[in-house]
C-alpha cells in the first residue's frame, strides 16, 4: 500500500504539475517527480489504474458501515529478515558512476541515466524549459533520423524510451528485449549526443504543457498540493506553478542552452539491470561519454546545491489558507518542514509518520477519521524527505459539510503524537517498516533507483543495513520529542480547497487567508 501511494501520486499528477510522495521505510525520500509516459508504459500504468480501483473504491461511501476496528487489534506479525541485494557500482569516468544489478529471469534490459540537478535549479525565468527538454528528447529525432523515423526504429525494436524531472535530478531511461538493447541503446546515445529537436515536436510539447496548466484546477488534490509549495517555499522554483507565459517563452534555442547547460556541470549516475551480460554495454556507456562534453566542474545535489527554503517569517505560517471553488469534495493538508534524508531524527519520523498516517488503515488519521467517525473518503500522512529538507502533512479528503470538523480532528491527532506515543504503537510501527522491507526488493529497477537516490543524499555506504537497527534504537520518547520540535501548532501550514462557504466555521480553527483557485 506505501509504495502504490507513492507510484499513484507519479500517474495522477500529469506531466507540468507538481506531485508528492508518501511511502514508508527508507525509500520516502524521493522528492516530487514529473513523469512523462511514453506507449512503453502503459502496461505499468494499467496495472496502476487497477490498484486505483481497488483503493480508491473502499472510501467512496461514507455514510455506509464502517469498518469495525476490533478486527485490527491483537494482531502480531512476526518480523521477516532480509539482506539487501548488492549492487555492482564503478565508476565510468570522473563524473559517472555504473550502478548494475543482473537478473536474467527475463530477456529485458534496462538502462537509466539520471543526472544531478533538477527542477530546484532552474530559475523561474526559465521555467519550463527542464520539462520540454525532457519531452523532447522522447518524441524528437537524432542525427539524419526525422521524429517518425526514429519512433518507427524504436517501435520495431519494442523499446521504450521514457524521461521524468524531479526537484533533484533528471534522468532518461530505455528498456528492451536483450536482443534488440544494443542497437535501442545507439539509437539513446544518438539522441543524447545530437539531438534533432525541431518546431513541430516542440509545438506539440508546448499545448500539452498549456492544456495541464488549464487543468490544474479540476481536482481538489492538484490545487491544494500546488498551493502548498507555494505557500511554503514562496519566490522559489519548487513554489512557483509554471504558467501559460512561461509556456510561450520557451524555445528550440532555449530547450538545447538548456540542454548545453546541464550536460555541462553532469553528474551522471548510471543504472542498469537485467539479462545484460555479454552486450558489451559497459564500453559502449564509455564511448557515449566520450562523445558528450567534458564538464568543467560536475553538479552534485550536496553539499552546495541542495535545496534551501526562503530563510524569515512566512505569513502563512499558523494560519489556515482557503482556496476557494466549486468542488463536490474538500481537500485538507496540514504540513510542517522538518528534516532531510539525512538526519539523525529521519528514523523517527519515518516511525511517527507510520502512526500518524502512513500506516494506512491501521493508522491513528485512517482510524479516528474515517473508521470511527466515517468523516472522510480517506485520510494519510507522509514523511518527505530529500537530499537538504523534508517535510511532513497529514492529509484528507471529505465532505465539505464536515471539512471543519475533520481538520479539527487531525490537527488534534497531530498534538497527540507530542503526547501519546507508547511502546506497542512504536512495536507495531517498527514492525510493519521492517517487514515492508521484504517487498521493496522485488524490483531490480527499482533497487537501483533507491541506491542511486541514497548516493545522491549522502547516505552512508551501509546505509540499507543500518536501517533496521535504527528504526529499532527509536523510542517513545523519542518521537514525541521529533513532533515537538518540528510540528508546532502556530507553525503548521494548513491549506483547505472547498466552497467559500468554509470560510466562517475555519476561522473558529485559525485566521484564514482566502484565495481563488487558479492555474
Amino acid at each position: 500500500m506505501m509504495n502504490y501511494r507513492k507510484e499513484m501520486k507519479q500517474i495522477q499528477n500529469s506531466a507540468y504539475m507538481e506531485t508528492s510522495t508518501h511511502a514508508a521505510g527508507p525509500f520516502c525520500s524521493q522528492p516530487g517527480r514529473k513523469v512523462i509516459f511514453r506507449t512503453g508504459f502503459v502496461k505499468s500504468a494499467f496495472r496502476l489504474a487497477v490498484f486505483s480501483l481497488i483503493f480508491f473504491t473502499l472510501p467512496l461511501s461514507i455514510q455506509g458501515r464502517t469498518a469495525d476496528d476490533s478486527i485490527l487489534s491483537g494482531i502480531q506479525i512476526p518480523g521477516l529478515n532480509f539482506t539487501p541485494p548488492p549492487v555492482d557500482s564503478r565508476n565510468l569516468s570522473p563524473y559517472a558512476t555504473l550502478y548494475r544489478l543482473h537478473n536474467d529471469t527475463l530477456p529485458v534490459v534496462r538502462l537509466r541515466i539520471v543526472i544531478e540537478g533538477g527542477e530546484d535549479l532552474e530559475s523561474i525565468d526559465d521555467a519550463g524549459n527542464l520539462d520540454a527538454l525532457a519531452a523532447l528528447l522522447q518524441t524528437s529525432g537524432a542525427g539524419k533520423l526525422s521524429a517518425e523515423q526514429m519512433a518507427d526504429r524504436l517501435a520495431l525494436l519494442g523499446a521504450s524510451i521514457g524521461t521524468s524531472v524531479s526537484n533533484q535530478t533528471w534522468e532518461i531511461s530505455l528498456s528492451a528485449m536483450k536482443e534488440d538493447f544494443p542497437e535501442a541503446l545507439e539509437l539513446l546515445i544518438l539522441l543524447l549526443t545530437e539531438p534533432n529537436f525541431d518546431q513541430s515536436s516542440l509545438d506539440t510539447v508546448q499545448n500539452q504543457m498549456i492544456s495541464s496548466i488549464r487543468s490544474r484546477t479540476d481536482a481538489p488534490d492538484t490545487v491544494g498540493f500546488l498551493k502548498l509549495n507555494s505557500v511554503m517555499f514562496p519566490d522559489t522554483r519548487r513554489g512557483y506553478a509554471m504558467q501559460e507565459s512561461d509556456v510561450g517563452k520557451i524555445s528550440l534555442d532555449t530547450v538545447k542552452k538548456t540542454l548545453q547547460n546541464r550536460l555541462k556541470s553532469a553528474r551522471y549516475h548510471i543504472a542498469l539491470d537485467g539479462d545484460f551480460q555479454g552486450l558489451g554495454i559497459e564500453k559502449k556507456l564509455v564511448d557515449m561519454l566520450r562523445k558528450l562534453p567534458v564538464p568543467s566542474q560536475p553538479l552534485t545535489v550536496l553539499p552546495d546545491n541542495g535545496f534551501k527554503a526562503p530563510e524569515g517569517k512566512n505569513q502563512y505560517r499558523g494560519k489556515i489558507v482557503h482556496v476557494t471553488g466549486d468542488y463536490s469534495q474538500s481537500l485538507l493538508i496540514v504540513a510542517s518542514p522538518t528534516i532531510a534524508h539525512n538526519a539523525n531524527d529521519f528514523y523517527t519520523m519515518q516511525l511517527g509518520n507510520h502512526i500518524l498516517g502512513g500506516g494506512s488503515f491501521t493508522s491513528r488519521l485512517m482510524q479516528e477519521i474515517r473508521v470511527k467517525r466515517g468523516l472522510a473518503y480517506y485520510a494519510y500522512s507522509f514523511n518527505r524527505s530529500g537530499a537538504a529538507d523534508g517535510y511532513l502533512a497529514a492529509v484528507s479528503a471529505t465532505r465539505s459539510d464536515r471539512a471543519a470538523e475533520t481538520l479539527s480532528l487531525m490537527l488534534q491527532m497531530i498534538e497527540g503524537m507530542k503526547k501519546n506515543v507508547d511502546a506497542s504503537d512504536v512495536a507495531q510501527a517498527r514492525t510493519a517498516i521492517l517487514n515492508s522491507l521484504v517487498f521493496l526488493y522485488d524490483n531490480p529497477s527499482e533497487i537501483l533507483a533507491d541506491h542511486i537516490r541514497f548516493e545522491i543524499d549522502h547516505m552512508p555506504p551501509d546505509y540499507l543495513n543500518q536501517f533496521p537497527e535504527k528504526i529499532k534504537a527509536v523510542t517513545p520518547a523519542d518521537i514525541k520529542k521529533a513532533f515537538q520540535s518540528y510540528l508546532d501548532r502556530d507553525d503548521l501550514y494548513i491549506v483547505v480547497v472547498g466552497p467559500e462557504s468554509l470560510t466562517a466555521e475555519l476561522r473558529n480553527i485559525a485566521p484564514v487567508i482566502r484565495m481563488e483557485a487558479s492555474p
